[in-house]
């Protein structure tokens, strides 16, 4: 084969001799793209729109359909790809038709609706440009612009410009409608449109000026992220979201349009007033577990709505972190929420002066919590009796006549801060409750009681001060990690390609470490393997300054296929105590790629047994990375327990492991734990035409036998938006096996553990460990085998010397259900539930056998009889061993409170006077 060798330095050119030398003629040099505008990683694509062969043209009048249709069937047909886009605009003028079929009811006769679209991306393929962050450049949008010029005044809302299926992505581009006029304003099709679950990921887009941004429906697992935009009518609408949607980092604002530089752009006062009197930036109707931090939206008419899906009375629970949503004449406007509710923390809601900072209709009959949030405008609520809404560590500034009306339900204040002396809360003649601790200006709280029956109950005292949820956190590493050098390696290696069902035969290992070898010898930089399944069956090491790169730049499900390591190696003569498969050495890192153990459940192995093998990746020093890196089956994920991995970033792992998913130690400090998605279901959706993927169903044994989250020896780690399903324990900290030591001060924000027999698990810790969730979710279900159940369990046994008396587990704004024996078993140690949702508390909710349990601002949700709450059923126990058990502000109707101890010692709280 012949090298590409334009524009290679001497030692480049050396360097590719040496790689031909070894990996057989099959190494193809060159650097990564040159893009106009900084990129987080080098871009590398291996079909380029604007190449003879595709024909797209940055030229005004040309039709640019056929020709990116024409590239992206080309990456499909060849496995997946990187479709690149050069900086221009590029014009779009005309259509596809496509049918949506709706399957009828119970076996009858579906519906066929016709639509349109532009481009259809296929399963693996994402389609990347040269892109500007607008914020940084003064708002112009810069690099590549797709112009669309068609579908002008549609009136089908399933119309839309990039339609997305399943594993697709749509990044660093922007889309700009130049027809559009804000005296005229026209609909037009949905910029971006994902049609199926299992991933779509739309990452550093700019919408200049889309009539509809994002739509996802039904979906799993989409991903919106780092991106800017104006909407003249909704920037994201979710439906239907059965796995974890995310959105992170968006911008809605009709000052991007504003301030693009482009032709017809609008004044800021006529761009706002169009978004103020039409718009809503985000959309969630039915998602489960959506997950959203950083959303930013100013200017529209509701910055936030949430309810349930059209036709049906399914609706979300979420969690809402770092949210900042102002100058809105409704900041939030929640319709309807499941029992298992709704968590916002350290956000804001504004509102203008004749606004409503968040606002709660009738429908509204559940949970929502408030933590460390700032309110510029009233908060109303017309919900219904048995809604509970709670407010901790809040401020409310800037209302009006009334911080907060509460026409119906039941509100709780603790620790709140509201700016003026007066006009604090409302209640209405149907209001049913209110408690209050510590709250008000300087603790006085001005209550206006208009109510026909509410409970009102006040407290104030320093004795029940505590110290609030931690803010300026930080999230994202301040630098994306890549190779220092932009040399890309393209080896050509024996692989099974294409749409079949080929399995990989010919064991590649030795030439792959080869060429990693060769980048490494000449200075660093990235070895890419196209799209394709490659046989690796010996352990490879990835070089200090080297990235292993595979087709994929997005988070990414099985179903999208792609570039995929197959391996049969299980340790060899070591078994599962043998080296990984993968190596990473210190500043090296593994991007966008599968790993498929096809031996899993071969042979003596099956679904109730898998072979038991070396963790697949391990990092073995300093500064590694993993990202987008989806395990379709495996034993184990990453180790980053054996060596020092301080400065480790893990984003988006995911996939389906069946002992061990991540597990982090070794004295490592300041690492990233990010996005981690574990489900099953990676393991039994193979791609289009199976592609020689194993197809196996490992839920029962994971869910019976898998510890997917360990943390020990570490320090300073930030744990982010992970979510596990089905696991013995969800996260889990404990003693070093390698150092000794014991987890240090950590903060995890967003986990969920679905699907588990113990969501959390402190089972070592001492004087020092301190550790604080926030906006967690986590669920137990009834397993096999597993008699004891619960959310949270604090040491193995009580009153052990492995949890230090000292040690804290600090849990701010927390959602709880499922099937728990007993909702939280304290063993020792201190926890703090500083604000719960206990949809389904077990019996008791929580059990104190050992240690100290603080319990703030809590709802304990009760079995309805009619008109009243079943009674008999215990929110707290404090059984002889334990210390002491403190209910304060608490919402329990018809719970208990036991105890063990003397009347009137270990039990107490403003609760319990």
């Amino acid at each position: 084969m012949k090298l590409k060798m334009k524009n290679l330095s001497r030692a480049f050119i050396l360097l590719i001799s040496f790689a031909n030398a070894v990996v057989g003629s099959r190494a193809f040099g060159e650097t990564a793209i040159r893009t106009v505008y900084p990129t987080k990683d080098w871009v590398v694509s291996d079909f380029i729109v604007t190449d003879p062969e595709f024909g797209a043209k940055a030229e005004p009048g040309f039709d640019n359909r056929e020709a990116f249709q024409k590239a992206i069937d080309a990456a499909y047909h060849d496995g997946g790809g990187v479709v690149y886009v050069p900086a221009g605009r590029y014009e779009f003028r005309s259509v596809q038709i496509g049918k949506r079929i709706t399957r009828g009811r119970r076996g009858g006769a579906g519906t066929s609706t016709d639509y349109e679209y532009t481009l259809q991306l296929r399963p693996g393929v994402q389609l990347r440009g040269d892109w500007a962050n607008p914020d940084l450049n003064d708002g112009k949008v810069l690099g590549t612009i797709l112009e669309v010029r068609t579908g002008k005044d549609t009136q089908n809302n399933l119309d839309r410009f990039i339609e997305m299926p399943s594993s697709t992505g749509v990044t660093n581009l922007s889309i700009w409608h130049p027809e559009q006029d804000v005296n005229d304003v026209k609909p037009y099709p949905w910029a971006l449109y994902q049609t199926s679950g299992d991933s779509a990921t739309m990452e550093n887009v700019t919408l200049v000026n889309a009539y509809n941004g994002f739509y996802s429906a039904p979906s799993e697992l989409h991903y919106v992220v780092n991106s800017y935009m104006t909407v003249l009518k909704t920037g994201v609408e979710v439906h239907v979201c059965t796995d974890i949607g995310r959105i992170e980092n968006v911008h809605i604002n009709p000052k991007y349009w504003v301030n693009s530089g482009l032709p017809g752009s609008p004044s800021l006062a006529e761009a706002t007033a169009y978004t103020r009197a039409n718009g809503t930036g985000y959309r969630m109707h039915r998602s489960d577990w959506e997950y959203v931090s950083y959303l930013n939206v100013s200017g529209y008419k509701t910055g936030m709505w949430v309810g349930r899906e059209p036709g049906s009375r399914a609706a979300p629970n979420a969690q809402f972190f770092g949210l900042r949503i102002d100058d809105c004449g409704t900041g939030l406007h929640v319709e309807e929420v499941n029992p298992y509710g709704l968590l916002f923390s350290n956000s804001a809601f504004g509102a203008d002066a004749d606004g409503v900072a968040a606002y709660f209709s009738g429908d509204f009959n559940t949970s929502t919590q408030f933590n460390g949030v700032d309110f510029t405008g009233p908060v109303v609520t017309d919900g219904r009796e048995g809604g509970v809404i709670s407010f901790e560590n809040c401020t409310f500034d800037k209302y009006g006549e009334y911080a907060l009306k509460i026409n119906n339900g039941n509100v709780l204040l603790t620790q709140c801060e509201f700016r003026p002396p007066a006009g604090h809360v409302y209640l209405g003649a149907d209001a049913k409750r209110l408690k209050s601790l510590n709250s008000g200006l300087q603790r006085k709280l001005d209550v206006v009681n208009e109510s026909a029956a509410a409970e009102v109950e006040m407290t104030t005292g320093d004795e029940y001060v505590f110290e609030p949820i931690p803010k300026n956190l930080k999230t994202d590493i301040a630098v994306h990690p890549k190779p220092k050098s932009n040399t890309v390696l393209k080896v050509d290696l024996p692989r099974a390609a294409g749409l079949n069902d080929d399995a990989p035969t010919e064991d590649v290992a030795d030439e792959l470490q080869a060429a990693l070898d060769a980048v490494k010898a000449g200075g660093g930089g990235t070895v890419y393997l196209p799209a394709g399944r490659y046989l690796v069956e010996s352990p490879v090491t990835i070089p200090s300054g080297v990235e292993l790169r595979g087709n994929w730049d997005v988070q990414h499900h099985t179903r999208g296929g792609g570039t995929a390591l197959f391996t049969n190696y299980a340790g060899g003569e070591a078994g599962e105590k043998g080296e990984s498969l993968v190596k990473i050495e210190a500043d090296a890192g593994i991007r966008g790629l599968n790993i498929v153990q096809n031996n899993l459940v071969t042979g003596e192995f099956d679904a109730n047994n898998p072979r038991p093998t070396p963790f697949l990746i391990q990092g073995r020093g300093p500064d590694v990375y993993v990202i987008n890196v989806t395990i379709v089956l495996g034993d184990k994920g990453i180790d980053l327990a054996s060596f020092n991995t301080s400065g480790h970033y893990v984003d988006y792992f995911a996939g389906v492991v069946t002992r061990a998913g991540i597990w982090v130690g070794g004295g490592a400090e300041g690492g990233f734990i990010r996005n981690m998605q574990f489900n099953p279901h990676y393991g039994s959706r193979p791609p289009l035409a199976r592609q020689g993927y194993p197809v196996v169903n490992m839920m029962r044994y994971v869910q019976a036998n898998c510890s997917q989250l360990k943390f020990a020896d570490v320090k300073n780690q930030t744990i982010f938006n992970n979510f596990v399903y089905g696991s013995v324990y969800g996260i889990h900290f404990l003693k070093d096996a390698v150092t000794g030591n014991y987890p240090g001060e950590m903060i995890v924000i967003g986990h969920g553990s679905d699907g588990c027999t113990f969501s959390l698990f402190v089972e070592d810790a001492d004087k020092d460990t301190k550790i604080i969730g926030i906006n967690s979710e986590l669920v137990n279900t009834q397993i096999p085998g597993q008699a004891v159940r619960s959310y949270v369990r604090m040491g193995d046994e009580a009153n052990t010397a492995k949890v230090h008396p000292d040690a804290r587990l600090i849990l701010y704004n927390t959602a709880f259900w499922g099937s728990p024996t007993v909702g939280g078993i304290i063993n020792n140690g201190v926890v703090r539930y500083q604000q719960a949702n206990f949809q389904s508390p077990g019996e008791p909710a929580i059990d104190v056998r050992g240690g100290k349990a603080h319990v703030y601002s809590s709802y304990f949700q009760g079995i309805r009889r009619g008109d009243a709450y079943s009674s008999g059923r215990v929110a707290v126990s404090l059984e002889t061993t334990g210390i002491s058990a403190e209910l304060t502000n608490n919402h329990f109707p018809g719970f208990e409170i036991k105890s063990e101890k003397p009347e009137g010692t270990g039990i107490y709280g403003s609760d319990v006077r």
